[in-house]
């Protein structure tokens, strides 16, 4: 009789948000010397994915058990904080001892840098103003999987996202990371907090790593030429393997990016974001985290325009 194999599970994970550098975290972390991260994907999409999920326990510990365990094993999947079903799946599968990173960002700045990534990957056509006007009907019309890519604003609702893992966790169980004041200014420093948080050593990490910068395509013919069906049943028959054939496509479109220069979001449409969208959102993360994000607020008002017959 066959032994059976071990289920290797993680013990902490960074949930998010998205466009906060979980990425960049992701491969310096992964050069620790006592901690194992999924692998081959960084987001194992394990409690997203409803077909994925169902596979069972002994599924995702595949994505642990390419190596000996060791002292911290953790996965890093910014969707985890989005999607409001996931907490208690976590919960009931992971248990009561899991340890969460969570990064935070300006809401308007995270909104603007996902759109940028949405146009990149060729989701988006729309303009960054007209996305934000259509979202909610995108949210109600669209599949699961358009609802992730056009998720501008509501991604940047951090407290209703926390509060749904408040449900299940002790605050303790939470790092929460803000991206400007920490994250950006003393890199570091965060690493540093964060081996303290999951039980590691501090040890020397390079922290010099950029992950997924802005880019654009040099060919948008070879994007869409190697994102279509034809192409990936062609590689079927010369790379058997498929996440071998997944990581040639993402090598081909790597290859075929080039660095773009971000226009930044005019003052005035910044404020009206904030205003319309994120200030009581912002308020109340305050009070939840007890911790103060004015560095996160648009300071001035905006003047209606006289009209003409006043």
């Amino acid at each position: 009789m066959t032994p059976k194999e071990p289920v290797i599970l993680p013990n902490f994970i960074c949930i998010g948000a998205q466009k906060t550098g979980t990425t960049t975290l992701y491969h310096i972390l992964k050069n620790h010397p006592e901690i194992t991260v999924s692998h081959p994907r960084k987001e194992t999409k394990y409690f997203y994915r409803d077909e994925e999920y169902k596979l069972g326990l002994g599924f995702y510990s595949g994505f642990f058990s390419y190596d000996t365990p060791r002292k911290a094993i953790g996965e890093f999947d910014p969707d985890y904080l989005f999607f409001d079903y996931i907490p208690e799946r976590i919960y009931k599968d992971l248990g009561t001892e899991m340890k969460f990173i969570v990064m935070l960002r300006n809401p308007i700045d995270r909104a603007y840098s996902q759109y940028l990534m949405s146009v990149k990957k060729g989701f988006e056509k729309l303009s960054f103003e007209e996305a934000i006007a259509n979202e909610q009907n995108r949210k109600l019309s669209g599949s699961k999987k358009d609802w992730n890519h056009f998720s501008y604003i509501s991604r940047g609702y951090y407290d209703q996202q926390l509060e749904r893992y408040f449900k299940f966790y002790d605050k303790k169980n939470f790092l929460i990371i803000n991206y400007e004041n920490e994250f950006k200014e003393n890199l570091p420093e965060v690493v540093k907090k964060i081996c303290g948080f999951i039980g590691v050593s501090d040890v020397d990490l390079k922290t010099n790593i950029i992950a997924n910068e802005a880019t654009e395509a040099k060919y948008l013919s070879l994007t869409k030429f190697v994102k279509k069906g034809p192409v990936n049943n062609l590689l079927s028959l010369i790379v058997p393997n498929k996440e071998w054939r997944k990581q040639l496509r993402r090598a081909i479109l790597r290859w075929n990016q080039k660095r773009v220069e971000i226009v930044p979001l005019s003052n005035e449409f910044r404020i009206y974001l904030y205003q319309n969208y994120f200030s009581d959102s912002i308020n109340n993360l305050e009070k939840i985290l007890n911790t103060d994000l004015t560095i996160w607020k648009e300071a001035k008002t905006i003047v209606p325009e006289k009209s003409a017959s006043a």
